[in-house]
């Protein structure tokens, strides 16, 4: 389909386009930004399954996002990978197409594009031949495609509307992004994310699992395949209240749009749920080519606002009918707010939240972990010129105080077994997915004989990453032991370096004889780890 905005560039729509007005026509000009601007400008390529779109913006002098162009190119990389599990050659060539679009329309903006950052989500993460594409694009524009997981994909979208919606810090609120391969789900409880799951039921991909039904087949299997996983929502909610949902992508801007059309509801940015269901049956009355013709919609829009619409209602429906917010923002203004913003304070609260939720939710000893986490920061801290780790790695050793019990849930005999599975399956915020595996092999080694090398365990670092792993495991260790009976009686370190002697003087309340007993225990690990002998003073 070639749009009359392309300018003889069959697969790119602009926010000028008549097409797309309406959800971006209250952001600014895309030639050049005003007095607001406080920063260069970035931008985001966001590869999903459905399309590929592409922010540029700023932050403002308010520290508020500012979309200086939207660009949207219908690109469906979701067809090929959920019925074929690879990109067929002429996707490929359109996608190709689309970035070389791209790099073009960066490469004519008067302002400077700082930064661009290319993420791909559930397509491109099954596609068996996604590499293909990654490589050529790279190799022909010089973009980096990264594949994101789908927790990632879920804190972008939320740290899009938590920027959007200021309300959601007094309130609790389900978020939920359709997207063409996936819908995540963030369960935001007075402004902290608090859980998330991202579920394989993305538009694209129920389309191309249930295709070739009739309508009426067609609704009711969407309807049976949402209750075969409600179960998963329930639990992720876990019974706290919900004041209102909030709804990202396409779709669902295009359901609000269409209830101001249909229905004449007061904003296209809140849905009730009776609008909603109104909606929903007013769409399964139309079929395809009436959903073009009568609403409007774009073709690679018409057919997939029925599974979106269908998805949507039957969320409201579970958490009791609450209004439907639509702030008009994405994943693709979060990813382009990570960019803009790279605020470690951001990523470091994020990620303690999330570690302290997941902490409540496996019963852990909540007083214990905090203390062992004190202790840990104090080490991390005071023997920085000694361990001579990068400071990120500062949240990995919270994160692995925090949660090293929690493996007790499953079974108390040997729980670090359990919280290693448990760290490495779940979905987490705030840190990368290599991140989150050495977390998980952190917590793996806090007790027990060490992994030898040669290990299968240790099989996938590197010797400099096998280093940084046993200084993490050194000092976990110490702080564990330093709380060994759980009532918090060391309360300060002091360290000092005496030639080649490391001297750690614990200082608290009580004799301290069990957390001398167990630290001595521990000595050799972290007289490896740092390359220095170890005095301990009680």
């Amino acid at each position: 389909m070639r749009s009359p905005c392309s300018q003889n560039r069959p697969f790119v729509i602009s926010r000028h386009c008549p097409l797309y007005l309406g959800i971006f026509a209250s952001r600014r000009s895309n030639t050049m930004p005003d007095q607001s601007i406080q920063t260069l400008l970035n931008a985001v390529i966001d590869i999903g399954s459905n399309a590929i779109r592409l922010r540029i913006g700023a932050l403002g002098h308010d520290g508020r996002l500012d979309i200086i162009e939207a660009v949207r190119a219908p690109v469906r990389l979701g067809q090929d990978a959920f019925q074929h599990g690879r990109l067929r050659p002429p996707t490929i060539e359109r996608a190709l197409e689309t970035f070389g679009d791209f790099r073009r329309l960066l490469e004519r903006k008067s302002v400077p594009v700082a930064q661009v950052r290319a993420i791909a989500t559930s397509a491109m993460r099954e596609a068996a031949n996604g590499k293909e594409l990654i490589d050529r694009v790279r190799e022909t524009t010089g973009i980096r495609i990264e594949i994101i997981s789908g927790a990632e994909e879920a804190r972008l979208v939320s740290l899009a509307v938590r920027h959007a919606v200021p309300k959601l810090g007094q309130n609790n609120a389900l978020l939920i992004d359709i997207g063409g391969g996936s819908v995540e789900f963030v369960v935001i409880e007075k402004g902290q994310v608090i859980a998330l799951e991202s579920l394989k039921m993305g538009t694209v991909r129920l389309l191309s699992r249930f295709s070739g039904q009739t309508d009426r087949d067609f609704t009711r299997l969407l309807d049976e395949f949402f209750d075969a996983n409600a179960g998963k929502i329930r639990e992720l909610i876990d019974d706290i209240p919900i004041d209102f949902c909030v709804g990202t992508g396409g779709n669902i801007e295009a359901l609000g749009q269409l209830g101001r059309q249909l229905l004449d509801t007061p904003s296209p940015k809140r849905l009730k749920y009776g609008e909603l269901k109104t909606l929903c049956r007013r769409l399964d009355e139309l079929d395809l080519e009436q959903r073009i013709e009568k609403l409007k919609l774009r073709p690679d829009r018409a057919d997939v606002i029925i599974p979106a619409s269908h998805t949507l209602r039957q969320v409201l429906k579970l958490v009791g009918k609450p209004d439907l917010l639509i702030p008009g923002v994405g994943l693709a203004e979060g990813a382009l707010l990570d960019l803009l913003q790279r605020r470690r304070s951001d990523t470091h609260r994020d990620a303690l939240t999330w570690a302290n939720a997941v902490a409540r939710k496996y019963h852990v000893d909540t007083r214990h972990a905090g203390h062992v986490r004190d202790l840990a920061v104090q080490l991390f801290d005071q023997l920085a010129a000694v361990h001579e780790l990068p400071a990120r790695d500062r949240i990995l050793l919270e994160l692995a105080a925090l949660l090293h019990e929690i493996g007790v849930f499953v079974r108390p005999d040997g729980h670090h077994r359990h919280a290693h599975y448990l760290l490495g399956a779940m979905p987490m915020l705030g840190i990368s997915e290599e991140e989150q595996k050495l977390l998980a092999l952190v917590v793996r080694c806090q007790r027990k004989k060490l992994p030898e090398e040669g290990d299968a365990l240790l099989q996938p670092l590197s010797k400099k990453e096998c280093e940084r792993w046993l200084k993490l495991v050194a000092l976990l260790r110490l702080a564990i032991a330093l709380d060994k009976e759980r009532r918090g009686g060391v309360k300060r370190i002091r360290t000092r370096l005496n030639g080649k002697t490391l001297e750690i003087e614990c200082e608290g309340e009580g004799d301290l004889l069990l957390e001398r007993w167990a630290a001595m225990r521990q000595r050799p690990i972290a007289e490896k780890a740092f390359g220095c002998k170890i005095e301990l003073g009680f």
